[in-house]
């Protein structure tokens, strides 16, 4: 095996691992709903923190298993002309693709970085009565923008080895 492609093994375990994790966290926000209706019907003791929390692990949960689903290609995919391309055609539009999308992604994780540090810096806090720290949050989206990239890449690189292999058939 090919040093790339015990790379390409190790970021799609990594991602794979990540989102299949990150799964369990939709049974953490039913819980919680579920948790929230008692309280509020049956003991008219509403919370103040559920919904705020429900907000923070589905943020979690939907930036998390980005890379996963890119990896079981499981993103909406508009093929009306790419399926009339040849095999190196798609492979050049794979290529292409994954060039703008690392990109888009590179300034999603810069932001999201300086965004976080922000919050942290500055030790902010969400303007609810409840009230949470807000970095660990808005860590979710850089963390799910470096997953994102790495599957990315590793889609690069199959795509760029496939075209190789083409190329000496």
């Amino acid at each position: 095996m090919e040093p790339i492609e015990k790379i390409i093994n190790f970021v799609e375990k990594i991602n794979k691992n990540v989102g299949k994790a990150s799964c369990y966290l939709i049974f953490a926000f039913m819980f919680l709903m579920v948790y929230e209706v008692v309280a509020r019907y049956f003991f008219k003791s509403p919370t103040i923190w559920v919904h705020e929390t429900c907000g923070y692990i589905f943020a979690a949960y939907i930036a998390l298993t980005g890379g996963w689903v890119l990896l079981e290609k499981g993103h909406v995919a508009v093929d009306i002309v790419y399926q009339f391309f040849p095999e190196k055609g798609k492979i050049l539009a794979d290529i292409a693709v994954s060039i703008v999308a690392l990109l888009m992604f590179s300034v999603l994780f810069w932001q999201g970085y300086k965004f976080v540090w922000h919050a942290f810096s500055t030790n902010q806090h969400s303007h609810t009565l409840f009230g949470p720290l807000l970095w660990p949050v808005k860590m979710m989206l850089p963390a799910g923008a470096l997953f994102f990239l790495l599957q990315i890449l590793v889609d690069l690189g199959k795509s760029i080895l496939q075209f190789k292999k083409r190329r000496v058939q």
